[in-house]
């Protein structure tokens, strides 16, 4: 971790966007946005930083929280495979070929206990019986793990958008007729199957695929070249900004291109050693306001450099009185 000291010194740059990714970050583990990250979140933007999201999520997902922190700027998601922004009303699609996508899934019938689930332009599609059904057992499992809120909140973000279910990966297969954002693969749990079945995608496909990772023993496969990064670099050029004056906030493997590529990049204290490692500073974990400490440090630092310029520009002024 960067000592305050070296923090104070990242800080000195002029950010003018604010890239947050969401479990785990945004978010606590209960699925809540926590009233101090919220109130970090509006003096950043009160300081004229440009605030969005960059997650694995898709669009549909993100659409409660962009509108409770307000964000104002287009959204990064399905890890970059789509950059909207809060209405959706201006997208841009960086999808995988339909006829790689379907060659993946089928591919994955050679693992027993491998199930797909597509994220496509209008929702995602299951393979499998009951997605929302997952979410429901979550709800109702006593005694609960979250708070009633965090409980809704889950559910209206995953289990309340548009999926289809289709029963099994080789209906899927045979139903689908159009390229997808990713196809997220949840493995049997058996990491040797799930290394062997990267290494034959990879062979197969090489740089026509990208493959990331947020949840444990599970994979999405993207278009060659799109990631979280990708889609801020586009973002960027759209906003007019340089990759320096940028701010990004993640804590998984999905996270550590845009945390290298940003003029700073921050880990959560709840990331992985190696994701920590490619950060510029590591901050708090999730449950212990992370993000909210950073960036009430972040406001801080800059409020000190405005009353420092406003203090050397009342002794310039006086001087000249005084002359």
């Amino acid at each position: 971790m960067e000592t305050q000291k070296e923090l104070n010194t990242l800080l000195n740059k002029n950010y003018k966007l604010l890239a947050l990714d969401i479990d785990g970050t945004l978010i606590t583990s209960g699925h809540l946005v926590t009233p101090r990250t919220l109130k970090a979140i509006k003096k950043v933007k009160d300081l004229g930083i440009r605030v969005t999201i960059a997650t694995g999520r898709h669009y549909h997902s993100v659409r409660r929280l962009a509108r409770i922190i307000g964000v104002n700027a287009p959204m990064v998601c399905c890890d970059g495979a789509i950059i909207t922004d809060k209405d959706s009303s201006c997208v841009t699609y960086h999808l995988l070929p339909h006829e790689i996508a379907v060659d993946v899934m089928r591919m994955t019938l050679d693992y027993e206990g491998f199930k797909v689930l597509l994220f496509v332009k209008s929702g995602k599609i299951y393979g499998g019986r009951r997605y929302q059904g997952q979410y429901f057992k979550r709800f109702f499992r006593v005694p609960l793990k979250y708070t009633f809120k965090g409980y809704l909140n889950l559910l209206r973000d995953f289990a309340f958008m548009p999926i289809k279910n289709m029963g099994s990966t080789q209906t899927v297969i045979s139903a689908l007729e159009e390229p997808v954002a990713k196809v997220f693969i949840y493995s049997n749990g058996r990491p040797g199957d799930l290394k062997d079945f990267i290494n034959k995608i990879t062979a197969k496909y090489g740089e026509e695929i990208s493959i990331t990772s947020s949840i444990p023993n599970c994979i999405d496969v993207l278009k060659g070249g799109v990631s979280k990064a990708k889609g801020l670099i586009e973002l960027a050029e759209t906003l007019g900004i340089s990759h320096d004056e940028i701010i990004t906030v993640g804590d998984n493997y999905n996270d550590i291109e845009m945390l290298k590529y940003a003029g700073l990049g921050v880990a959560m204290g709840n990331a992985p050693e190696l994701v920590k490692s490619k950060a510029d500073y590591v901050t708090d974990s999730n449950d212990d306001e992370g993000l909210a400490k950073f960036l009430e440090k972040l406001i801080s630092h800059r409020d000190g450099a405005s009353c420092f310029q406003l203090a050397n520009q009342s002794s310039v002024a006086a001087a000249g009185k005084l002359h």
